[in-house]
Protein backbone atom coordinates (compact mmCIF):
# COMPACT_ATOMS: atom_id res chain seq x y z
CA UNK A 1 0.00 0.00 0.00
CA UNK A 2 1.24 3.49 -0.80
CA UNK A 3 1.49 5.36 2.47
CA UNK A 4 2.13 9.04 2.81
CA UNK A 5 3.46 10.64 5.96
CA UNK A 6 0.58 12.88 6.86
CA UNK A 7 1.43 16.54 7.09
CA UNK A 8 -2.23 17.40 7.50
CA UNK A 9 -5.04 15.60 9.25
CA UNK A 10 -6.19 14.06 6.01
CA UNK A 11 -3.34 13.21 3.66
CA UNK A 12 -3.13 13.77 -0.08
CA UNK A 13 -5.88 13.54 -2.69
CA UNK A 14 -4.88 12.81 -6.28
CA UNK A 15 -7.81 13.83 -8.44
CA UNK A 16 -8.26 12.53 -11.97
CA UNK A 17 -10.06 15.31 -13.82
CA UNK A 18 -10.80 16.71 -17.26
CA UNK A 19 -13.52 16.76 -19.89
CA UNK A 20 -15.95 13.95 -20.59
CA UNK A 21 -14.90 10.68 -22.18
CA UNK A 22 -11.18 11.02 -21.49
CA UNK A 23 -10.69 7.86 -19.45
CA UNK A 24 -10.93 9.42 -15.98
CA UNK A 25 -12.80 6.56 -14.33
CA UNK A 26 -10.62 3.87 -15.88
CA UNK A 27 -7.41 5.61 -14.85
CA UNK A 28 -8.64 6.40 -11.33
CA UNK A 29 -9.59 2.75 -10.82
CA UNK A 30 -6.24 1.54 -12.17
CA UNK A 31 -4.25 3.92 -9.96
CA UNK A 32 -6.21 3.09 -6.80
CA UNK A 33 -5.75 -0.63 -7.45
CA UNK A 34 -2.05 -0.36 -8.28
CA UNK A 35 -1.37 1.79 -5.22
CA UNK A 36 -3.79 -0.14 -2.98
CA UNK A 37 -5.47 3.03 -1.74
CA UNK A 38 -9.10 4.15 -1.47
CA UNK A 39 -10.92 5.29 -4.60
CA UNK A 40 -13.50 8.05 -4.45
CA UNK A 41 -15.99 7.34 -7.20
CA UNK A 42 -17.78 9.91 -9.30
CA UNK A 43 -20.83 10.77 -7.20
CA UNK A 44 -22.49 12.62 -10.10
CA UNK A 45 -22.71 9.46 -12.20
CA UNK A 46 -24.58 7.51 -9.51
CA UNK A 47 -26.87 10.43 -8.74
CA UNK A 48 -27.74 11.19 -12.37
CA UNK A 49 -28.16 7.51 -13.30
CA UNK A 50 -30.69 7.17 -10.46
CA UNK A 51 -32.56 10.19 -11.82
CA UNK A 52 -32.58 8.67 -15.33
CA UNK A 53 -34.17 5.46 -14.01
CA UNK A 54 -36.94 7.69 -12.60
CA UNK A 55 -37.41 9.35 -16.00
CA UNK A 56 -35.74 12.59 -14.90
CA UNK A 57 -33.34 13.57 -17.66
CA UNK A 58 -32.72 17.22 -16.79
CA UNK A 59 -31.06 18.62 -13.68
CA UNK A 60 -30.77 22.00 -12.02
CA UNK A 61 -28.61 23.96 -9.63
CA UNK A 62 -30.05 22.12 -6.61
CA UNK A 63 -28.96 18.84 -8.17
CA UNK A 64 -25.42 20.13 -8.76
CA UNK A 65 -25.24 21.34 -5.17
CA UNK A 66 -26.37 17.90 -3.99
CA UNK A 67 -23.73 16.30 -6.23
CA UNK A 68 -21.02 18.59 -4.83
CA UNK A 69 -21.95 17.75 -1.25
CA UNK A 70 -22.10 14.03 -2.04
CA UNK A 71 -18.70 14.11 -3.76
CA UNK A 72 -17.14 15.95 -0.81
CA UNK A 73 -18.67 13.53 1.72
CA UNK A 74 -17.33 10.54 -0.24
CA UNK A 75 -13.87 12.13 -0.35
CA UNK A 76 -13.91 12.82 3.39
CA UNK A 77 -15.00 9.24 4.09
CA UNK A 78 -12.10 7.89 2.01
CA UNK A 79 -9.61 10.22 3.70
CA UNK A 80 -10.85 9.06 7.11
CA UNK A 81 -9.46 5.60 6.31
CA UNK A 82 -6.06 7.07 7.14
CA UNK A 83 -4.04 5.67 4.24
CA UNK A 84 -2.52 9.09 3.58
CA UNK A 85 -3.36 8.89 -0.13
CA UNK A 86 -6.71 8.81 -1.90
CA UNK A 87 -7.43 8.65 -5.62
CA UNK A 88 -10.52 10.59 -6.65
CA UNK A 89 -12.47 10.23 -9.89
CA UNK A 90 -13.30 13.96 -10.14
CA UNK A 91 -13.84 16.42 -7.28
CA UNK A 92 -15.41 19.79 -6.49
CA UNK A 93 -13.30 21.52 -9.16
CA UNK A 94 -15.19 19.51 -11.77
CA UNK A 95 -18.51 20.56 -10.26
CA UNK A 96 -17.43 24.22 -10.30
CA UNK A 97 -16.50 24.09 -14.00
CA UNK A 98 -19.67 22.16 -14.79
CA UNK A 99 -21.74 24.73 -12.85
CA UNK A 100 -20.15 27.66 -14.67
CA UNK A 101 -20.66 26.01 -18.05
CA UNK A 102 -24.30 25.18 -17.38
CA UNK A 103 -25.56 27.93 -15.06
CA UNK A 104 -22.98 30.73 -14.83
CA UNK A 105 -21.56 31.83 -11.50
CA UNK A 106 -21.13 29.18 -8.80
CA UNK A 107 -23.03 28.69 -5.56
CA UNK A 108 -21.46 30.29 -2.43
CA UNK A 109 -21.33 26.90 -0.65
CA UNK A 110 -19.30 25.44 -3.52
CA UNK A 111 -16.88 28.37 -3.59
CA UNK A 112 -16.36 28.08 0.17
CA UNK A 113 -15.81 24.31 -0.04
CA UNK A 114 -13.28 24.80 -2.85
CA UNK A 115 -11.34 27.26 -0.69
CA UNK A 116 -11.10 24.69 2.11
CA UNK A 117 -9.92 21.68 0.12
CA UNK A 118 -7.37 19.29 1.56
CA UNK A 119 -3.93 18.99 -0.06
CA UNK A 120 -4.28 17.61 -3.58
CA UNK A 121 -2.71 17.13 -6.96
CA UNK A 122 -4.51 16.88 -10.29
CA UNK A 123 -4.09 14.59 -13.27
CA UNK A 124 -5.82 16.38 -16.16
CA UNK A 125 -6.88 13.94 -18.85
CA UNK A 126 -6.36 15.11 -22.41
CA UNK A 127 -9.20 14.66 -24.91
CA UNK A 128 -7.07 12.45 -27.15
CA UNK A 129 -9.17 9.29 -26.73
CA UNK A 130 -12.13 8.51 -29.00
CA UNK A 131 -15.49 9.80 -27.77
CA UNK A 132 -17.58 7.11 -26.06
CA UNK A 133 -21.31 7.87 -26.19
CA UNK A 134 -23.11 7.76 -22.85
CA UNK A 135 -26.57 9.04 -21.88
CA UNK A 136 -25.01 11.24 -19.18
CA UNK A 137 -22.43 12.93 -21.41
CA UNK A 138 -23.22 16.31 -22.91
CA UNK A 139 -20.23 17.70 -24.84
CA UNK A 140 -18.90 15.43 -27.59
CA UNK A 141 -17.71 18.31 -29.77
CA UNK A 142 -16.39 20.60 -27.05
CA UNK A 143 -13.77 18.51 -25.26
CA UNK A 144 -10.71 20.52 -26.34
CA UNK A 145 -12.25 23.81 -25.20
CA UNK A 146 -13.22 22.22 -21.88
CA UNK A 147 -9.73 20.74 -21.49
CA UNK A 148 -8.31 24.25 -21.96
CA UNK A 149 -10.80 25.51 -19.36
CA UNK A 150 -9.58 22.90 -16.85
CA UNK A 151 -5.99 23.95 -17.49
CA UNK A 152 -6.85 27.62 -17.03
CA UNK A 153 -8.62 26.97 -13.72
CA UNK A 154 -5.79 24.78 -12.43
CA UNK A 155 -3.09 27.24 -13.47
CA UNK A 156 -4.84 29.82 -11.28
CA UNK A 157 -5.08 27.43 -8.32
CA UNK A 158 -2.46 26.54 -5.70
CA UNK A 159 -2.72 22.84 -6.54
CA UNK A 160 -0.04 21.25 -8.74
CA UNK A 161 -1.23 19.34 -11.79
CA UNK A 162 0.02 17.30 -14.71
CA UNK A 163 -1.49 16.72 -18.13
CA UNK A 164 -1.98 13.08 -19.11
CA UNK A 165 -1.88 12.15 -22.81
CA UNK A 166 -1.68 8.90 -24.74
CA UNK A 167 -3.65 5.71 -24.57
CA UNK A 168 -3.62 2.39 -22.80
CA UNK A 169 -0.55 1.48 -20.79
CA UNK A 170 1.34 4.65 -21.76
CA UNK A 171 -1.45 6.81 -20.28
CA UNK A 172 -1.39 4.82 -17.05
CA UNK A 173 2.42 4.90 -16.80
CA UNK A 174 2.49 8.68 -17.30
CA UNK A 175 -0.08 9.15 -14.55
CA UNK A 176 1.65 6.72 -12.19
CA UNK A 177 4.98 8.50 -12.68
CA UNK A 178 3.34 11.80 -11.72
CA UNK A 179 1.81 10.29 -8.58
CA UNK A 180 5.12 8.72 -7.57
CA UNK A 181 6.89 12.06 -8.06
CA UNK A 182 4.30 13.79 -5.89
CA UNK A 183 4.65 11.20 -3.14
CA UNK A 184 8.36 11.98 -2.71
CA UNK A 185 7.84 15.73 -2.38
CA UNK A 186 9.25 16.84 1.00
CA UNK A 187 5.83 17.68 2.47
CA UNK A 188 4.56 14.16 1.70
CA UNK A 189 7.67 11.97 1.95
Amino acid sequence: MARVAQTSETGLVVCVTGPESTGKTTLAEELAEALDVPLVGEYARHYLEARLTQGLEDYGEDDLLHIAKGQLAAEQQALAQGTGLVISDTDLQVVQIWWQERFGSSHPWLLDALAQRTPRRYLVMAPDLPWQADPLRESPDDRQRLFDCYLEVLRASPHPFAEVFGSGRARFERAMACVQDWLVEPQFA
